[in-house]
């Protein structure tokens, strides 16, 4: 990243010193002018590039074009605050409110209502449905917990969301019980699976020891139009997270954060197929033939003691596996404990770099791995 910030500052400089004359210097002038912005990272250490000015920046997704980075902002949990989704420009790292129409629910719950664009975001996916439109989904805990459902359009010069309906958390055993999402997966009809963390009637103290004691708090459920949530048979774990479904849309892959495990499983027959065992499990992506798993190196006590609230940015280590379809081998290892970004949440191959993301911090972060052949990463 420093040799192109560098390479662009010289094609500049270059442009600048070779006016011969007043017809030049004005055709100059206005190259300068007509040139993007471009946002210099707040840290740099030997790992990571930093860009600043986010809050919990929680999942990244790439758009079509693969030009932008589609940012969801966590709000936190048990009591979620409203945060905005951003927009980031990856050429000139600029980063932007998303634009978002509210439109006519055509593709979510035709009894889930929203009235504002008032967002706590979380997890997000982003899929072309079979009428060719791009759908983006993302779990949303205010002013209700729902899936929200958009459409990813073209604008003038990058992306917009137009609202296409929503979907309510179910409410089970006679209104006792009422999933709390996380993340989700959409398929290719416009349905979605979205793993439950917990039970949002649940007091925070008692998830934190079923944290500490390993216990299952959650599962995945399945959604398409017309149809009520089911639950995914085989899918209960500690604290379910990020999801991930292959192209065929017969397999899911799995996070768990309390357990730190990965599964890949098989949604016809509600079979753990395999297994990867590492740390606090968060964020999976696909890319490049393989699931990326983001798992965090630390207890569940050791985030509530380092990383309070209040804190801006948490800077503890994590860890990224890439994983194996097949069997959940890993292909690639990568630790990470760096004193300007930590707590990755989220790790999305693009182009030659790593981007990451984080649910408890001000920035996001890029990795450079080199170039290497891709299939859509």
């Amino acid at each position: 990243m420093r040799k192109a910030f560098l390479k662009v500052l010289a094609i500049s400089a270059f442009g600048v010193g070779c006016g011969a004359g007043s017809d030049e210097a004005d055709k100059n002038t206005d190259l300068q002018t007509s040139k993007p912005t471009i946002t210099q990272p707040c840290a740099a250490d030997d790992t990571f590039t930093v860009w600043c000015g986010y809050k919990n920046p929680e999942d990244l997704a790439a758009t079509p074009d693969r030009k932008y980075l589609l940012a969801t902002g966590f709000g936190g949990i048990p009591e979620p605050t409203l945060n905005e989704m951003s927009l980031i420009h990856l050429a000139t790292m600029n980063r932007s409110s998303v634009e978002i129409e509210l439109s006519q629910n055509t593709w979510g719950d035709p009894n889930c209502e929203r009235g504002s664009l008032d967002f706590s975001t979380h997890g997000l996916d982003i899929n072309q449905r079979n009428d060719g439109t791009y759908m983006v989904a993302v779990t949303n805990h205010l002013p209700s917990e729902t899936v929200e459902l958009f459409e990813l359009a073209a604008s003038e010069s990058s992306w917009r969301l137009v609202w296409r309906g929503c979907v309510e958390s179910p409410v089970t055993g006679s209104g006792s019980r009422q999933p709390m999402f996380n993340d989700v997966a959409l398929t290719d009809g416009g349905g979605f699976y979205v793993t439950e963390m917990y039970d949002i009637n649940r007091s925070f103290d008692e998830l934190i020891e079923a944290g500490i004691a390993g216990e299952d708090t959650g599962s995945v459920w399945y959604w398409s139009a017309g149809e009520s949530f089911q639950r995914v048979d085989g899918s209960q774990g500690s604290f379910p997270n990020g999801i991930v479904i292959n192209e065929a849309e017969d397999v899911l892959y799995v996070n768990y954060w309390f357990s730190g495990k990965t599964h890949k499983l098989d949604i016809a027959l509600g079979k753990v197929l395999a297994t990867h065992d590492g740390g606090r499990a968060d964020n999976l992506t696909m890319a490049w033939g393989s699931v990326w798993a983001a798992k965090h190196d630390m207890t569940v006590m050791e985030y509530l003691e380092d990383c309070p609230a209040e804190t801006a940015n948490c800077f503890l280590p994590f860890s990224v596996y890439e994983l194996d379809l097949s069997d959940l081998s890993e292909t690639n290892v990568w630790r990470y404990d760096s004193e300007i970004f930590g707590f990755g949440t989220v790790a999305t191959p693009l182009g030659d770099s790593i981007w990451f993301g984080s649910a408890h911090g001000d920035r996001v972060a890029r990795y450079e791995i080199g170039e290497r052949v891709s299939n859509g990463g």
